[in-house]
């Protein structure tokens, strides 16, 4: 149902940009943003055996309210995507502001779908797994469009390497037969992705200018990026956790 809806509400954005802006500016948008819906919902589906409670290890036949928050977290992700390729300088200030408005309301909702799960008591590996997906997802396509929108360095994109390399370490880690070392719980590591959310978000507002949002970007994500070697050097235990 879900997957549905949300497709509905694509082809609702589609159509009005077509009306408002140009067909080529619609076809493109529903193209992208549909390809990274379908993204989102194949994710989630394999990984429907996790909807269950890791402590109680309690299995829920529904989704619950914190993993379709999340899920509608895609989604704009997804909305946000449909607008790479474009040229902003030819929008109308319908169009223009759209992207700053899904992706703003996305990073919002990385901090609800948590608590709200844990309030509906429907904490899940799912909702974890899957928030984490969509947090790495969401800070490789808002980045992108940000860079391409000439509003963040492009230095930034490492930021948005930075998970996918990460999980690709310790796959080829696994492949050989190396161990993977368990990470430490640290509040610091969320707050930085919070942060890297923030600063991305605000690039894409068309009146926020490029000559605060770049540098801001850039130093930024400097301890983000040191947080990841860290950490990659606690899971190949070369820091032993303490």
């Amino acid at each position: 149902m879900q997957g549905a809806l949300g497709t509905a509400f694509l082809v609702l954005i589609s159509t009005t940009l077509g009306f408002l802006d140009s067909a080529k500016l619609a076809t493109n948008f529903l193209i992208i943003s549909g390809i990274s819906w379908f993204y989102v919902l194949a994710n989630c589906h394999g990984k429907l055996h996790l909807n269950f409670d890791p402590k109680s290890e309690r299995y829920f036949h529904k989704l619950g309210i914190g993993n379709r928050l999340t899920l509608t977290r895609g989604l704009l992700i997804g909305a946000t995507a449909g607008f790479i390729g474009t040229d902003p300088s030819t929008l109308s200030k319908f169009a223009v502001f759209l992207p700053a408005i899904f992706y703003t309301v996305a990073a919002i909702g990385d901090a609800l779908d948590g608590y709200i799960a844990r309030v509906t008591m429907q904490t899940t590996q799912l909702g974890s797994e899957l928030d984490n997906e969509l947090d790495a997802f969401g800070l490789l396509i808002a980045p992108v469009l940000a860079v391409l929108w000439n509003k963040l360095h492009f230095t930034y994109l490492l930021v948005s390497a930075a998970f996918y390399v990460f999980r690709l370490g310790i796959y080829l880690r696994k492949h050989q037969g190396k161990p993977v070392y368990e990470l430490v719980p640290n509040r610091f590591r969320r707050r930085l992705a919070g942060y890297q959310m923030g600063v991305v978000a605000t690039s894409l507002w068309a009146p926020i200018p490029a000559e605060l949002t770049k540098p801001v970007g850039v130093l930024l994500m400097i301890p983000l990026l040191i947080r990841f070697l860290l950490d990659w050097l606690q899971i190949s235990g070369r820091i032993k956790k303490k």
